[in-house]
Formats: structure tokens, C-alpha cells, sequence
């Protein structure tokens, strides 16, 4: 259930922005036109509207509004750092199958495995 409340609130938000970008452009001058434009494709490519750009350039955090509202947690957060892990390479060997870090270390002509 959690899901679908999370699905249904990417949705409606993003309907939201974009009928804010509708109604507000027709009321000034060309630049509020280019301005909730711009937000509004910052939105769309990064799901985070532009306040939570400021404040990540403010705080040196990760921040999400949306995310935010889909958890309960706190707006800013720690950047979680990217784990690459390297490629295992497994080949099937007599009884069991074993793993290297490189490809077919031994030139055994084996399949890989997986």
C-alpha cells in the first residue's frame, strides 16, 4: 500500500508543477515563463524541485523533497556513497564452482558459470 501512495504522490506532484508552470506563465513577463520552465525540467530529470537544489548547495547534503514526503524523513540526508564492486568471474569445476577476479585465470577453456 505504501507503494501505491508513493506512485500516486509522483504523480499528482508532478501534475501539480506542470499546472503551476501553465497557470503562472501567463502572468508576467517572459522570464517567469523561462523560470518555471527551467524548474519545471529540473523536476522532471532529477525528481527534486529547485529549493532542494539550493539547499544541497547550502548544506553539501543530499536533499529531496519528494523523497521526503514518499519516507518521512529528514529533507537533507548524507550522500551514500557508490559501491562498484568488481566482476566475479565463476566457472564450474570438478564437485563445485569457483569464482576468480579475473577471466578464466588458468586458460582453461572453461564456460563461465551465470
Amino acid at each position: 500500500m505504501r507503494w501505491a501512495r508513493s506512485a500516486r504522490w509522483a504523480n499528482w506532484s508532478r501534475f501539480v508543477v506542470l499546472a503551476a508552470a501553465l497557470l503562472t506563465a501567463g502572468c508576467g513577463n517572459p522570464t517567469s515563463f523561462y523560470a518555471i520552465s527551467a524548474a519545471t525540467a529540473s523536476f522532471v530529470n532529477s525528481d527534486k524541485l529547485p529549493t532542494d537544489h539550493l539547499a544541497e548547495a547550502i548544506t553539501g547534503l543530499d536533499c529531496s523533497t519528494v523523497r521526503m514526503i514518499n519516507d518521512q524523513g529528514p529533507l537533507c540526508r548524507r550522500k551514500e556513497p557508490i559501491v562498484i564492486e568488481p566482476p566475479l568471474y565463476c566457472y564450474r569445476t570438478l564437485g563445485s564452482i569457483d569464482c576468480y577476479r579475473e577471466p578464466d585465470p588458468f586458460n582453461a577453456g572453461a564456460d563461465i558459470v551465470g
